[in-house]
């Protein structure tokens, strides 16, 4: 099959992470794969999204953006991928291959794919959220029942857009972790007497960052021995210089970060599936996670990981000072979680998805 991904970009996020392995993959099974990105890739001064288009802030962006896209080289730095990759100059059908697939990643993307003739493939829609929160809800509400093929990630995101919407779901195909490339491989820590404490950092105000930042400070009073390491994006907020901060770091990098830190704090008010958590529990970090989105998947209460309810800062604080002193829960959460979190695989997802798009095609 020819099967054809639309990326709104190309930069680190799980969500376009997810695109690529499963792109890869399909790569590796024999299948002539493109991943399709723009160089006009923000929708702020298309008024059909009735957007702040006179907002300076969205101007400076999208324009900083457009010249970035038309400079830098067509290849991704921080992922592997092996098909084919695309800039186009927009999404414009005369830019975009025939193929016999053609998938939306993104709610601005499938107003392009549904417009495309039947020679560019029939038409599938992966859903790694309810996209409420990144455009106007009314425009999003629309994507789900514009006649594509639904394919969401987790029963989270299915129950939301059947109950809400009455949307048409074809497959739920959970995410993976990649274990040849999340794995423990521990060394021991010069200071013995540290624990680390490692947080995922988004700019984000949803994705909890001041929770887990204030979460570590309360447990650092009952706890002096432990240090705070994150990573993430350039921050839009104030870091302390005894934070341990590592920017967008990829690859083994980000693997040996994980390994270097003993707990794992994810602090989101939302999200779709999440994927840091499932890397940190690979890399046998033991986990304290809010119960958000599908991650109950996967973080099962006291058994794979401390769960928490979203915005509760003191009992975030309660769980590290729980595994901080008690040791051998620490270990035995850590244990349970790297190997209940293989059950997320890769390739088996690709499977499902593989036997998705062929139904489809003769």
């Amino acid at each position: 099959m020819r099967i054809v991904f639309l990326l709104r970009k190309t930069s680190i996020s799980g969500g376009v992470r997810v695109v690529f392995e499963y792109a890869n993959r399909l790569h590796d099974r024999g299948h002539d794969v493109y991943v399709v990105y723009p160089i006009w890739n923000n929708p702020i001064f298309d008024v059909r999204w009735k957007l702040n288009i006179f907002s300076l802030k969205r101007i400076y962006w999208a324009i900083k953006s457009i010249l970035i896209n038309l400079i830098k080289p067509n290849k991704v730095e921080w992922f592997p991928l092996k098909t084919k990759l695309l800039k186009v100059p927009t999404f414009n059908k005369k830019y975009i291959p025939k193929a016999d697939i053609i998938v939306a990643t993104r709610w601005e993307t499938t107003y392009q794919v549904i417009k495309y003739p039947d020679a560019y493939g029939k038409k599938f829609y992966l859903i790694q959220h309810y996209e409420n929160w990144c455009g106007p809800e009314d425009k999003v509400n629309l994507t789900y029942n514009l006649g594509l093929n639904n394919i969401v990630i987790s029963d989270w995101i299915k129950n939301i857009l059947v109950k809400k919407l009455n949307a048409k779901i074809e497959k739920v195909i959970p995410n993976g972790v990649d274990t040849n490339q999340f794995y423990i491989d521990r060394k021991d820590n010069p200071n013995k007497n540290e624990v680390r404490i490692l947080m995922a950092y988004r700019n984000e105000k949803w994705k909890g960052a001041a929770d887990g930042i204030k979460a570590f400070e309360i447990a650092k009073k009952a706890c002096p021995n432990i240090k705070l390491v994150m990573f993430g994006p350039s921050p839009n907020m104030e870091i302390t210089k005894d934070v341990e901060f590592h920017e967008l770091p990829y690859g083994d990098k980000l693997r040996k970060i994980y390994n270097s830190c003993d707990i794992f704090i994810f602090t989101s008010y939302y999200e779709g599936f999440a994927l840091p958590p499932m890397e940190a529990m690979a890399c046998g970090c033991a986990v304290v996670t809010t119960d958000v989105g599908a991650v109950s998947n996967y973080a099962i209460k006291n058994e794979t990981a401390l769960v928490v309810d979203p915005h509760d800062i003191n009992n975030i604080a309660k769980s590290i000072v729980q595994l901080v002193k008690n040791k051998k829960e620490r270990e035995i959460i850590a244990k349970n979680g790297s190997n209940y979190i293989k059950k997320f695989n890769w390739d088996k997802s690709t499977d499902e998805l593989e036997a998705t798009f062929k139904k489809y095609v003769s």
